[in-house]
């Protein structure tokens, strides 16, 4: 029987930042207009939002059609966040590989164009993705859906950080209905993108 969990398109993904290496906000404006110029990332891209005056929610946004991508620190930790907005086909764990490599690549792309900022590159910790259901209407936070998107997101997790033991739990932010998938072993984020291949 499908849940409604298996219809959602909208999903929002994050990478997270090693803190010891996470770039100045600001710095990551000029890279995001280059990656427009050169089209260094997945999607019809558009525009640059420059958010570096507020905190706790996007800095940088990347605005593209499909999908878009920003630097954010919502939930108190930098990362970058993938932000699906055009419907995919296939199953839910299709959409999930397909929003998790667009976020895979443009993170390893930050990592190669930060290399040369002062205070040194961008470096994603790669043991952790955060996931949201980023569409209220299609799934509305009940237990039933906490409970469906776990599960998926417990398969998803196996799938993307291979054969490392993988833990599911709910985000901070209760008003969303989300997780993160998390592992204690840290990957390459070349490793991340072979798996989901």
């Amino acid at each position: 029987m499908e849940h409604a969990i298996d219809r959602l398109q909208r999903i929002a993904v994050k990478l997270y930042l090693d803190p010891r290496s996470a770039p100045a906000p600001r710095a990551c404006i000029e890279i995001f207009h280059r990656w427009i110029q050169q089209g260094a990332v997945p999607g019809l891209l558009i525009d640059v939002a420059d958010y570096t005056h507020l905190t706790g929610g996007p800095r940088v946004v990347l605005v593209a059609h499909e999908g878009n991508y920003a630097l954010d620190d919502a939930d108190g930790r930098l990362g970058l966040v993938y932000t699906r907005k055009q419907p995919l086909d296939g199953p839910l764990a299709d959409r999930l590989a397909a929003a998790a490599g667009a976020l895979i690549a443009a993170a390893g792309r930050l990592e190669r164009d930060t290399a040369d900022l002062p205070g040194g590159t961008a470096s994603f910790l790669g043991n952790e993705i955060a996931v949201v259901a980023n569409d209220r209407l299609a799934a509305p936070r009940s237990d039933d859906a906490d409970s469906a998107l776990g599960e998926a997101l417990a398969v998803f997790g196996v799938h993307l950080f291979g054969d490392a033991a993988v833990e599911v739990r709910p985000l901070a932010d209760s008003d969303r209905l989300g997780f993160a998938v998390a592992t204690s072993r840290p990957a390459a984020l070349a490793d991340l993108s072979s798996r989901l291949g």
